[in-house]
């Protein structure tokens, strides 16, 4: 899912140079009118307390002109001349939007991470100065400051989600203010991360109340030629849920609509894979061991972890089919891809069962059990973050 894809984070969406004159005369004032004992309303601004105005226009210019560094200097230095004013405020919300663009063409987690930092100093700032500051008085501000509280919640809640904080990403959803004009690509950007964030935690009630929140939607854009690319991600996510609570019909549905919608699908391997737990769960062993096969063959690999479920699947697969040779070699490469994690020490117990089966058999001679008694060992894959 791309990050920051909300328009209302575009540098000049609030502040362009035709209504800035306006804009400004009315940040000065108010910044003139707080009981901070700077100025006072009726004094003529000598030029040394002019100077932050005249610093915001300039880091105004250069967010415009998309010189980001210099911006984000510019409006920093407001910010701190004009402490405790909706123009501090102003200036520290500019800012945000600077350091916004320089994350975009400079990404790493410790700018990402900075910037939510910034984010949430700036949300505590606005909060108290709404909660100290008359109403009556600044009524226009405060309509716009609320507004600017939502959008900067909003790139903190993306940046959470970007940096994998998964469960801070709930908290900063719920916290976000929903209203009847929300557009279309707003609620999927925040259903979907909400859907990824339950998966991810392993929430799967949670999970499936967000697909079907999405439900209509996606039935919608899936009959769009082509449709949007965010379903193949929304369609394997319902899939997994799917698998996850038994509802294997569904799954296997799913998954098929991605192939047939999405020739060219990015997530073809954990399609695969989760269309190979469905057609185990058929007993159709060997049609899924081939499906298997190929994710693993794909160039470049599979991810560990993508790599650990499959060879589970396959151990599973000839577990079920009382192949306790081939069993014992999956679970092996598991214990070897999943070392340190729940999947190690549960391949670890299945493989001593499948030793112990496996001994018993060679020394009664008896031939082994090809039934499917077994299959109930697709319930004990770990339960593990992703």
């Amino acid at each position: 899912m791309a990050i920051f894809s909300n328009d209302a984070f575009q540098g000049n969406s609030f502040l362009n140079r035709r209504s800035h004159g306006l804009l400004t005369l009315g940040l000065m004032t108010l910044w003139m009118a707080q009981p901070s004992g700077l100025i006072a309303q009726t004094s003529a601004p000598s030029p040394t307390l002019a100077d932050p105005i005249a610093l915001y226009r300039s880091a105004n210019e250069a967010l415009a002109d998309k010189e980001y560094v210099l911006a984000s200097q510019g409006f920093e230095q407001v910010a701190r001349l004009t402490s405790g004013s909706p123009l501090a405020l102003e200036a520290g919300y500019f800012e945000l939007i600077a350091k916004r663009h320089r994350l975009a063409s400079e990404p790493s987690t410790q700018n990402c991470e900075e910037l939510a930092n910034s984010c949430s100093h700036w949300m505590c700032s606005a909060k108290a100065w709404m909660h100290s500051t008359p109403k009556q008085e600044v009524a226009h501000y405060s309509s716009k400051l609320a507004q600017r509280i939502a959008w900067v919640l909003t790139l903190e809640t993306q940046l959470a989600f970007a940096s994998g904080r998964w469960l801070e990403t709930l908290v900063l959803l719920d916290q976000l203010p929903h209203h009847a004009s929300d557009s279309q690509e707003a609620i999927i950007e925040s259903s979907m991360m909400r859907l990824e964030c339950c998966v991810q935690l392993q929430r799967w009630s949670d999970a499936q109340e967000s697909t079907e929140s999405l439900q209509i939607i996606a039935e919608e854009k899936l009959a769009q030629t082509p449709p949007p690319s965010w379903l193949e991600k929304y369609l394997l996510r319902k899939a997994e849920v799917a698998m996850v609570l038994g509802k294997w019909k569904d799954a296997e549905s799913d998954v098929w609509k991605i192939r047939t919608h999405f020739p060219e699908c990015k997530v073809s391997s954990q399609v695969d894979y989760v269309l190979a737990r469905c057609l185990v769960n058929d007993a159709k062993f060997e049609e899924a061991r081939q499906l298997l096969a190929s994710v693993l063959a794909t160039q470049p690999p599979p991810a560990a972890p993508l790599q650990t479920k499959v060879w589970w699947t396959i151990a599973e697969s000839h577990l079920m089919q009382r192949n306790f040779p081939d069993a014992i070699a999956a679970y092996e490469q598991v214990a070897k891809l999943g070392a340190d994690s729940p999947w190690s020490a549960l391949a670890q117990r299945q493989l001593a069962l499948c030793q112990q089966a496996y001994g018993s058999t060679v020394a009664s001679g008896s031939e082994p059990n090809a039934g499917n008694s077994l299959r109930s060992t697709q319930k004990q894959t770990p339960k593990q973050p992703r």
